[in-house]
């Protein structure tokens, strides 16, 4: 009788062993993607980080809004328009979101100053995520589970969230290249209900790669304009509401 066991229990055990290979975990899938993208310890690195976040639909552009980010300290721009088309600027720190507003060149006072910081908090959680996500996957509260190959080719690792963020209800399902490691499409359900697919486009600057574009398949796109790191900005640009971020270079 044991000889006739051996070989069943041989390809159990084989089998065993190639389940454990051909499945990653979604930690392993998060490191080799970080490691495709330029590297934890580089976008660790990373000082002043500026970028656009423009929406087009049916060929109008909806939004459009320009970024500056001090990433090492928390400073934060943002230029885009009100309700109302006026001109508005944004500028405050992450850490704290205490800082200033101005719509048309003069300064928010009370209320509307309030609601501006609050406004421009959710901005920054919303398109830089956009912009980035794919390096925050290891970031506290954030749940990873491998879900399989649901397309050839690709690993899916659907991500969920503790009590952090804004919105800890939205569920993603991201999709990610056995050949090039990135994560080239996304699908998500939002705590709201809404859903969405789109594909992502990269761009490398200063070794780190970020979203560039993104697609959805009725043609609209979110595009990140020229995302860029830069070493070093002249500090005005956290603290004048007159300059402007299509004069940085």
């Amino acid at each position: 009788m044991r000889q006739k066991l051996l070989p069943a229990i041989g390809i159990l055990l084989s089998f065993t062993v190639g389940q454990a290979i051909g499945a990653p975990t979604p930690e392993a899938i998060a490191h080799d993607m970080m490691q495709a993208m330029g590297g934890p310890e580089a976008w660790n690195r990373a000082h002043f980080v500026r970028y656009d976040f423009k929406v087009n639909i049916g060929g109008k552009v909806v939004a459009d809004r320009a970024h500056l980010w001090d990433k090492q300290t928390g400073r934060y721009r943002i230029e885009d328009k009100t309700k109302e088309g006026k001109p508005r600027v944004i500028l405050f720190n992450i850490a704290n979101q205490q800082g200033a507003a101005y719509v048309d060149g003069k300064k928010l006072e009370g209320e509307p100053a309030a609601q501006a910081m609050k406004q421009g908090y959710g901005t920054f959680i919303n398109d830089m995520y956009w912009l980035s996500m794919p390096w925050k996957w290891m970031d506290q509260g954030v749940h990873l589970k491998y879900l399989g190959e649901k397309k050839p080719g690709f690993d899916v690792v659907e991500l969920t969230f503790g009590k952090v963020g804004l919105t800890p209800g939205d569920r993603y399902d991201a999709f990610v290249s056995r050949k090039s490691h990135l994560m080239e499409h996304w699908e998500y359900t939002l705590q709201t209900g809404q859903t969405g697919t789109w594909d992502w486009q990269y761009k490398t600057t200063e070794g780190v790669m970020l979203a560039s574009d993104h697609k959805d398949p009725t043609g609209k796109s979110i595009n990140m304009g020229d995302p860029r790191i830069l070493n070093a900005v002249d500090d005005s640009y956290f603290t004048d509401p007159n300059k402007k971020l299509a004069d940085l270079k």
